[in-house]
């Protein structure tokens, strides 16, 4: 009932009367003044005036439900699965998985006490970021996935400009910068057959309303109070992002990576400069020449050959 007053609060975009919340939600006004109190008392500003009804002024900034998910404007986000604290939503979001959960399922967290990065790294994840995974079933082979965290990298790039004006740029594969530093980042781990994918869990974390960080990162580390110079609303910011991770995996689940290709690389710095790929066979080092029709790193050897690369670790040379 609660979710039902704060969506039509925030369609009103103005004041809205106590008789037509009364009305459209099938409650007394007595009882839409009484949600009204515990909404407040929950975090909401809501104005009020005997003659022009309520007004929604603010939305707290946390991650639960009733605060989210009258936000959502798609398909992503439901069910919706939050939790203050978890040691991954990833791993959370693969039980879930496991055991049948739709396409579109969300898993969030205020914090994370053992979130993960690629290659197993530690990702700091305290309170105050955008910490959340993502259940996707898409129907197609499993070698045509790779390029899929290209696609939602991208994604989160546009919903974060979109919210805050400012322009992410990205580091193949599949990290976030803000003017160079790591904003956030996407982890995708995939139950597969060898012809059938089960499901795919795509772990995204941005970093949002804090601005310190563990010596060992903050050379490389930013987050969006740091680059905006002030706080984020985090609710309004995670549905800007789920709207833009759904119309892209929509869209990449029909035509792959050729249509994101031209905005993923106008996204990238890495082209045209001399980098060193760290991939699971060793490190190879070249000119980053390309990103191909598959999301692929195509890098230009010293000798001239080409090499194309699908996952690894790219570093710019300095010289």
């Amino acid at each position: 009932m609660r979710e039902r007053l704060i969506r039509a609060l925030m369609e009103a975009q103005g004041f809205v009367s106590g008789a037509r919340m009364s009305a459209d939600v099938g409650i007394s006004r007595g009882a839409v003044w009484k949600h009204i109190q515990a909404l407040r008392q929950g975090g909401f500003a809501i104005d009020a005036s005997p003659r022009k009804g309520y007004r929604l002024l603010e939305i707290p900034d946390a991650l639960n439900a009733a605060v989210v998910t009258p936000l959502l404007a798609g398909g992503f986000g439901k069910p919706y699965h939050y939790r203050r604290s978890l040691k991954s939503t990833n791993d959370t979001a693969k039980t879930l998985a496991h055991a049948g959960a739709p396409e579109g399922t969300v898993v969030v967290a205020e914090e994370q006490t053992g979130g993960r990065g690629r290659r197993g790294r530690f990702w700091y994840s305290p309170p105050g970021g955008l910490w959340f995974s993502l259940i996707l079933h898409p129907k197609i082979p499993p070698a045509e996935v790779n390029s899929l965290s290209l696609v939602l990298s991208l994604a989160v790039a546009e919903g974060l400009e979109r919210l805050t004006g400012a322009r992410p740029s990205l580091k193949w594969p599949n990290d976030v910068l803000l003017r160079g530093r790591k904003v956030g980042g996407i982890l995708t781990e995939i139950s597969s057959e060898a012809d059938q994918v089960h499901f795919v869990v795509a772990g995204i974390g941005v970093n949002v309303n804090f601005t310190s960080f563990p010596p060992d990162i903050e050379p490389t580390a930013t987050s969006l109070q740091a680059q905006t110079g002030g706080a984020v609303c985090r609710p309004r910011l995670f549905s800007a992002v789920l709207v833009s991770l759904e119309d892209n995996y929509r869209l990449w689940c029909e035509k792959g990576f050729p249509p994101f290709r031209k905005a993923y690389k106008e996204r990238i710095d890495l082209l045209g400069k001399r980098v060193s790929a760290a991939n699971p066979t060793g490190t190879l080092n070249g000119l980053a020449w390309d990103i191909d029709g598959d999301g692929r790193l195509v890098l230009r050897l010293p000798n001239g050959e080409e090499t194309r690369l699908s996952t690894g670790e790219v570093t710019v040379r300095e010289g």
